[in-house]
């Protein structure tokens, strides 16, 4: 575990990836756990992070680390 929770409300699990949004592309980026807590951004635990759903019309990014 990080030692940073989940960012979804009632999830105690530990956070394993972080979420961001670019509104003026309509687009959400998820990546590995960034190095620091963002104000702007969401961490987020497994489960959430696989269950990711956006509005319609929107662009997911996922990135991935390789060779782990």
């Amino acid at each position: 575990m990080s030692g940073r929770p989940c960012s979804k409300v009632a999830c105690n699990q530990g956070a394993e990836a972080t979420l961001t949004y670019v509104y003026a592309d309509s687009m959400a980026v998820l990546g590995p756990l960034s190095q620091k807590a963002e104000p702007h951004s969401y961490d987020l635990c497994a489960r959430h992070a696989e269950r990711l759903s956006v509005p319609q019309g929107w662009q997911v990014i996922r990135h991935v680390v390789l060779g782990t």
